[in-house]
This record gives C-alpha cells, structure tokens and sequence, in this order.
C-alpha cells in the first residue's frame, strides 16, 4: 500500500537536496501545531509521535524542523520542542551490508535508522563496539593491567566476584577482565550474599541450583556476560557480604575503582527495581520494532529519541547508587526504553542506528559527557561542584547512604586536592563549600548529618562559582572542628605542605586577613579573638559527627515577605529597612519561623562587587542608598537547639547592614555549628 500523501507544509522540505558539512542548518517551518496534529500526512505525525513526552506543547506553539547535525547521532531533522535530545532521521529501505555502504558513500555523516530491531540483542555488534573503543580509543576509554592488584583495587584483599562458567563465587588476588550490573534494587526480595551461605557459594554449582531465587535484571544480566564470551560479573548483592559491616564497607570505598576498572558495565535502566527482564536480552524480552515508516517514494523516516532523554526519564537515573557507577564507567551498554545503547567516553552507539565508521559522536556538553570530564579532575574544586549539583537531585532510599553512595568520588578528590574531606566537604576550600545553596525545590533536613554540608539536606545543590581570590582576600573565619569525643583541632591546617605548590592556582587557601583588616567595624566590636573555646557545653546529646567551632560577627534581623512557593524571604534592619534576602531550607517542614519574629545570621564571607552570587536579581531590586550598595556579606541563619546551632538558610546582606542590627548585634561570638 502506497504510503499517505505529504502535506502541502512538508512536501517543501527538499528531501533530496538537504545541506550536510561542518556548521551547515536548515529550518523548515511546518505550519502551527494544531494543524500538525491533526494531519493525517507521515511527516507530521512523525512529529506528533516525537512530541510523546509533551503532547500538549504541539497545541499552542509553531512547529519547526532543523536539519543540522546532532552531538550524538549525525545529520537529521532536529524537533526543538519535543525534547532535550528528540530527532527524526532517515531510514534505511533495506538493512544489508550492500544498502550501509551505498549510504556511507552517499551520506557519510548521515544519521540512518535500521528499518527494524529484531527480538535478540547482536552481542557480535556489541563485541565490535568494544573492540573499536579499545583498538581506538586510548587511556581515556581504558586503564592499565600492569599496576599492583593493591593499588588497582585499593585496600581490598581480593575481589569477589561470578564465575558465570562455573555457576559459583570466586575470590581474585589478580587482575582478571569482568562485567559490572549497574542496576536499581527497588524493594523486590534479592537473593544476596551473607555470611551464612558465603562459603557455600565459593562451591561450583552453588549458583545454579538457587538461579530461580536470583532477581531477573541479574538472570538475565549472566545470559548476557555468557554470550559476550566473559567469564566473571560483578554484581553488589552477590560480590559483597550484605550483613557483614567490614566487607560491605570495604566494597563500598572501593567501588569507584571496581566500575571504572570493568571491562564493561551492562546498566539495566528499563525498569523501577531487579525483578524487571532487559529487554532483549533472551528471547520472549521484547518483540520485533519498527524504526522506519515510508514517507514518500524511496524515503523512510523515524523518530530517535537520545539515550540521555530517555535516560533522564527513568527511575535508574534517579538513584543515589547508581550515579557514580554510570559516572566512572569507562564504556557501558545500556538497556533502557526497549533498546540497547552503547557508551563510552569517545562514542556513543545503538543498535537501531547503522554505525557511522570511526564515529566519534560523544559531546563534552552533555550531561553524560561532563561527568565523565569532571572525574578526570582537571579543576578539582570545580568539578567536585558540578558532581554535587547532579548527585544532589538523586534519590536515596536509605537517607544514611548520602555519603555513602559517594564515597569513592570523595576519595580520588582528596587525592587531588591533596587534602581531607571533612563530613564531605574539602577541606583546602572549606570556605567556598560551606556557601553550597540549593537550586530548585527546597531542601529537607537530614538529622544524622551536620546542617552545614551536602549531606546533612536532601536536595539539588548548585554548582559553586569558584574564586581562589576569595579564599584570600574575602574570607577571615579560621574554621576548627570539634570530634563526638571531644577532640578539637583545625578543619585545614596551613603548614599542612601536601599540596603542590604549581596546584594553589587552581585548588587551596590562601592566607587570609582578620575581619577588621579593610572592613568597617564598629568600634565596639573587639574582632581579635579566633581561638576556640576548650570547655563547652550543651544539653542535647553530642551529635554523631564533627561540630564546627569558629569565631564571626552574629547580626540580627526580622524576616518579612516569606514566598511560600520558593522559600525566599526579605530581612529588614532596625531601621524597617530591607537589607537582605535569604534562601530559607527545610521551610516546609519547620515551624522554625512561626515560632519568633528576630533571626540571628552569621557573616561567612564577602560577596561583591566583582563576585557573582545568586541573588543579584534581587540585590537590584532592593539597592541601598549608599555608593557602596553592591558590597555584601554572605551570611547563614541560624537556628539554635540545646546550644548547638544548625543551618537554616543562606543568604546576604548589605555591608552597611551590619551596624544597623537588631539586638542584640553586632556582636563577636563564638559559634558551635551541628
């Protein structure tokens, strides 16, 4: 049957004529969205089909296609509104050996969809993918066998691991090549390994007589290593020992390496917990698709959706554990939407698109892409940032595993930046760490974790704006931490001489000046001391973590003008002047706020005037009167419990501000952070 007409819109898009060369686009206006949807032309469904993920956007908005070429796939029609990383590409009429390489000549950078994907995943096209990326791709894509298994797998005795040839646990004191899952557990029963049965599964055999107990993601997870032709997986419920603290601790400071060293990782992100098949992976997993549909004579287009759009939508990229087994594996398949991706740090490919020879299509741009790069640690305080930002929006089921699930990451950073992290924060920048803010929706209060880093909130943080300037000239708070036991002593010690000297321009303290150095001060207000108290006390119990201890100006002011939607607040000086904002955290689940109408806030650092910071849209909106009405403290307000202060919220004010304080400030005091 004869495929529908195009519409009089499409029909003037010059299918056989479309430009291709570095730079080169096309836009090709379709006529207002409405009239898209209810046309019965191939063109425009295809569209319709493309905006799935926003149906609704097609009723109010002008449709446009871009022909331009993709940061991952090649030439094709990009559909702006329908997604992050939405395409409709040519297809090929026939999927031959013959028709690939007439196209390749034709259209060498030309994306072309297959025509179908068949029920079974190709592991001859996947083995190929892998052997390009290691006969292409250098150290960026592998690491080197010749180092001590010790310093390869840091401080672990051995690896655990499945010997899917023997059907049994084995324990490795060397290098052998091996598969990670990447997997969510969800809340299905998972067979896992304790110390009961752990000897018993050394056994061969011992697998498989329990293969009916093993979640489907790993059932289906050993088929596919099997025919990959690899003999040992690594999976966490089966590689370590669940209810042994030792073993499950160790693992989890090394998993970092364990990814990043893997042969390969299979990453199931096709369903919310283990119990869900990968599809394709054995027969009756999926049924055949369809990629292409006839457009006009000789011409079959389809829709490809991105693996991070795709990605992006599904409950695997929400958790916590699963982000930096995806962030450190150095080439992964991917099992998501039905299909089968493959990634690595220069390429990326999947089984319904014909690969583009050498195809080198990873943009640094992308999500996937930039943590990766930051992991490579270039600009250290930076990219700890950036890894913040995406971690923080994930989802942990246990709140106890925050730092946990990072641990490895934390690691490599306090190598370095040459110094320790302090309840996951660095040390050599505490300074800039301690302005983390959250970006989005609010944040909520995790009780086990000091109020004063990432992990004591559940929420996005923001990317920093590092400055090494301001750990000079803009910061005079000398930080100490005081142990559960009691123990006091410096967060960063300056003579501490581990970090390079060619490494202070991009990572470290510089030496800082007192408070009263080049800032108004009231003569009132005796700055000098900076020591901390030895005898303290409080009357709640002493928190399982490090309390701060530090020295700073305590300033006081009311709240007015609270936005209930983004927790946003103006503060107003004793003169009913606005002097300030604050981002309130944990508003919704505090009656903190409803409780006094005077806050106390400690001043952190300088902001200003040649800082960006994030509340210059308000600063213009509420300018001072005076000539230096850009200059600005960055300040914490605080909420006091049993003696010990807590975090509840970031914010600024102007530096004329502080000598207009509410009682009792300003006053030099002594501050115990929890």
């Amino acid at each position: 049957m004869p495929p529908t007409a195009l519409c009089l819109w499409c029909a003037l898009t010059p299918f056989y004529n479309l430009p291709s060369g570095l730079g080169k686009s096309e836009r090709y206006y379709l006529g207002p969205g409405f009239r898209v949807k209810e046309s019965p032309c191939p063109l425009c469904q295809l569209v319709v089909e493309a905006h799935y993920q926003n149906a609704e956007v097609l009723d109010e908005n002008p449709v446009w296609l871009v022909w331009r070429e993709g940061a991952e796939i090649g030439f094709a029609f990009e559909v702006p509104q329908a997604g992050r990383d939405v395409w409709i590409s040519f297809g090929l009429l026939e999927s031959t050996d013959h028709a690939v390489r007439e196209m390749r000549v034709a259209h060498p950078g030309r994306c072309h969809l297959r025509p179908t994907t068949e029920p079974l995943i190709d592991t001859y096209r996947i083995l190929d993918w892998v052997h390009n990326c290691e006969q292409r791709h250098g150290d960026e894509c592998q690491l080197p066998t010749q180092v001590p298994f010790s310093e390869a797998f840091r401080g672990l005795p051995f690896i655990r691991l499945i010997d899917v040839q023997d059907g049994c646990l084995v324990e490795k004191q060397y290098h052998v090549k091996y598969i990670t899952l990447s997997y969510v557990w969800g809340a299905v029963a998972n067979f896992r390994l304790t110390r009961a049965n752990r000897r018993v599964l050394l056994t061969p055999g011992s697998l498989d007589k329990v293969s009916d107990r093993l979640p489907a993601t790993i059932r289906d997870t050993i088929g596919v290593v099997q025919r990959l032709g690899c003999r040992y997986l690594w999976v966490d419920a089966l590689c370590l020992v669940q209810n042994d603290t030792y073993d499950l601790d160790q693992g989890v400071k090394t998993m970092d390496l364990i990814y990043e060293r893997a042969w390969l990782t299979i990453v199931a992100a096709c369903g919310h917990d283990a119990n869900v098949r990968l599809p394709g992976a054995q027969y009756g997993t999926r049924k055949p698709l369809m990629n292409t549909y006839h457009v006009m004579p000789g011409i079959t287009l389809g829709v490809v959706v991105g693996l991070d759009d795709l990605l992006g939508r599904s409950m695997y990229d929400t958790r916590g554990w699963t982000f930096q087994e995806r962030m450190l594996s150095r080439r992964a398949i991917y099992f998501v939407d039905g299909k089968l991706f493959y990634r690595c740090r220069k390429t990326i490919q999947a089984e319904h698109l014909v690969d583009l020879p050498n195809a080198t299509r990873a943009n640094q741009w992308t999500v996937a892409q930039v943590l990766p790069r930051a992991i490579l640690m270039r600009d250290p305080v930076y990219d700890f940032s950036s890894i913040l930002r995406f971690y923080t929006k994930r989802i942990l089921s246990d709140q106890s595993d925050a730092p946990r699930a990072m641990a490895g990451i934390i690691q490599r950073f306090s190598v370095a930046m040459g110094c320790q992290f302090l309840e996951g924060l660095p040390t050599v920048t505490f300074d800039l760490f301690i302005l983390l803010r959250r970006q989005g929706d609010n944040l909520r209060r995790r009780a086990a974790f000091p109020s004063y880093s990432w992990t004591g909130w559940s929420g996005q943080m923001a990317r920093l704006k590092t400055c090494n300037d301001s750990l000079r000239d803009k910061k005079w708070i000398i930080w100490y931490k005081r142990s559960p036991s009691g123990v006091v002593s410096l967060v960063w010690d300056p003579s501490d001489l581990s970090i390079r000297f060619y490494d202070m321009a991009r990572v470290g303290y510089r030496e800082s000046q007192p408070f009263s150095h080049g800032r108004y001060t009231p003569r009132h207000l005796d700055t000098s001391r900076t020591t901390p108290s030895k005898a303290i006390s409080f009357s709640r119990d002493v928190p399982p973590y490090h309390i701060l201890q530090f020295w700073t100006v305590s300033v006081f002011y009311t709240i007015s003008d609270i936005c209930v939607f983004d927790a946003m607040a103006d503060l107003i000086d004793c003169n009913g002047t606005k002097c300030g904002s604050v981002w309130i955290d944990g508003f919704e689940e505090t009656t903190y706020f409803e409780s006094q109408s005077c806050f106390e806030f400690i001043l952190l650092s300088e902001s200003g005037p040649d800082s960006t910071h994030p509340f210059d849209d308000r600063i213009m909106a509420h300018p001072p009167v005076t000539k230096h009405s850009n200059k600005c403290f960055l300040v914490l307000l605080l909420e006091w419990r049993g003696g010990l202060a807590e975090r509840r919220g970031f914010g600024y004010i102007f530096q004329e501000a502080m000598q207009n304080s509410r009682a009792p400030g300003p006053v030099w005091k002594e501050i115990l952070l929890a």
